[in-house]
């Protein structure tokens, strides 16, 4: 159950050391903290400023400008095969330590004004990676006295893990932070005073030299959000439902993997972002809207208790430098290789996931809480994904909770009180969101940004 926060990872580091972790401590958090002088603000949903952009398919990619790159047959952008391209040395610090000449192309976003100062930026992307191929995403802030921030890596994507046949090891990049910005594994952070007002995102797609292969880029998405305060005792959000609503997506348990695979964290409570995703992917899969895990995949896979899906996303969405598989965006990555199109954001309260379990698409929530906060879950966490599908007759959210030790009891109601109070109280409101191709969101609400 567990997804990492800047304070999670201090924790972690001090606990060893046998010290302890002060509750102020909380404030060096990279996705709930206050930042230092800001006032307290009221708990009005549509005072919090939150923009998703799409780029999605050539439709969408025709929007921004690209080097080197071809529309693909299937759609998407690959690398053109045709004239001499660019190459640059990538060494994997995962490897055996020999350099890899690649060539390269990429693809630009416009500039993006968001009209409020952005203070948090995620960026998640869809591409298919053939063996030795892979593509890293990177942002861009431009401040309001005009000047930009550097490219901050956010990401290093590789779906394989052939690395005797030439696959990277898939990785967030640590030490980037400057005077700007933090990045926070797979978050921009800005630095109080340095926040941008516009912005630009680049994917660049990588193949060796000499290879014939490409990269996919099917569509990129990167969401801003200005600083949405902590709030002691938000509101609590509308039922608009007005009915119970239950979607009929797969339970599967996380602690029945308890040892598996120590390399990859050893199952159990680190593999609740793989579980969730794996969920999702498997509810669309049962309406033949997406594909399963292939059973030549699974075919090696040691699971005694069942699920070998589990710990293959497990695997498969493992970051390398964050030693872990609660990266947002290789969750959402790893779920497009099924035929899903997939992204993070934030939600500003339930009522805005109930339009999506009201439109049939199940909402994977990331959050934390102590046992006082929300005592009907029986334990308190750093760190958690799970499954939003429907909600009770009273509001309360139905959820499908990996943090258990059976299938059967996957299945929870949590209050509706308290679960909106730590959801976005721990990340603002994040969330993954899987459709299948071509499938519409539903409508966003009128009013404020547009947050999907």
């Amino acid at each position: 159950m567990f997804r990492r926060t800047a304070i999670t990872v201090l924790s972690v580091v001090l606990a060893t050391s046998g010290l302890t972790v002060a509750g102020t401590a909380a404030a060096t958090t990279a996705t709930a903290a206050a930042k230092p002088g800001t006032a307290a603000q009221p708990a009005d949903e549509t005072a919090n400023k939150i923009t998703t952009k799409h780029w999605n398919g050539i439709s969408g990619l025709l929007h921004g400008r690209w080097s080197g790159l071809l529309p693909g047959l299937g759609g998407g952008l690959r690398l053109s095969p045709i004239g001499s391209l660019p190459t640059r040395e990538y060494t994997d610090p995962f490897g055996d330590g020999s350099p890899v000449n690649y060539q390269y192309g990429s693809w630009t976003s416009p500039v993006i004004e968001t009209g409020y100062p952005i203070d948090e930026s995620v960026s998640s992307w869809n591409a298919s990676t053939p063996t030795g191929t892979w593509v890293e995403t990177t942002f861009r802030g431009r401040l309001a006295d005009g000047t930009w921030t550097k490219w901050y890596v956010m990401g290093r994507w590789a779906s394989g893990d052939d690395f005797a046949a030439g696959d990277i090891h898939r990785t967030s990049l640590d030490d980037q932070g400057d005077a700007n910005a933090n990045i926070w594994t797979d978050t921009f952070s800005a630095k109080t005073g340095h926040e941008p007002v516009a912005y630009q995102t680049r994917v660049t797609l990588l193949r060796p030299v000499g290879s014939h292969s490409s990269p996919v880029l099917d569509g990129i998405t990167t969401m801003t959000n200005e600083y949405l305060p902590t709030v002691t005792s938000p509101t609590t959000s509308a039922f608009t439902l007005g009915r119970q609503v239950e979607l009929n997506v797969p339970p599967y348990a996380q602690n029945i993997h308890a040892g598996e695979y120590p390399e990859f964290g050893g199952g159990g409570e680190v593999w609740c972002s793989p579980t969730s995703s794996t969920m999702v992917l498997y509810y669309w899969a049962q309406k033949h809207r997406a594909q399963r895990v292939p059973a030549a995949e699974l075919a090696g896979i040691v699971a005694p208790n069942g699920d070998p899906q589990v710990d293959y996303g497990a695997i498969n969405t493992w970051d390398y430098t964050y030693e872990g598989s609660g990266n947002w965006p290789f969750n959402t990555a790893y779920t497009h290789r099924f035929g899903l199109t997939s992204f993070v954001t934030r939600l500003r309260s339930l009522a805005e996931a109930e339009k999506f379990i009201a439109a049939g698409i199940p909402v994977i929530t990331s959050l934390s809480w102590s046992l006082s906060e929300m005592p009907e879950a029986g334990y308190s966490t750093n760190g958690h994904l799970m499954v939003i599908v429907g909600f009770t007759a009273a509001g309360d959210p139905i959820l499908n909770d990996p943090a258990s030790n059976s299938n059967a009891n996957v299945r929870s109601i949590y209050t509706r009180k308290n679960f909106e109070k730590v959801w976005q109280k721990a990340t603002d409101g994040i969330v993954y969101i899987n459709v299948p191709k071509g499938m519409h969101l539903p409508a966003n609400i009128p009013g404020v940004t547009k947050n999907w």
